[in-house]
């Protein structure tokens, strides 16, 4: 996959924070995959996570 030359240029120039901002995506996609795939919990003390 190519990236274009300002996205490039801007991953070049902070390295930390593309790093921080793939994680937070990674974290995001498996939680929301993971509610796709589990029942929703519904006792007692816990909130109902998922819709």
């Amino acid at each position: 996959m190519s990236f274009c030359q300002p996205c490039r240029n801007w991953v070049g120039q902070h390295k930390k924070a593309a790093r921080w901002v793939a994680f937070l995506l990674l974290l995001s996609l498996f939680f929301t995959l993971l509610g796709q795939f589990t029942t929703p919990i519904n006792a007692i003390g816990f909130c109902k996570v998922y819709p």
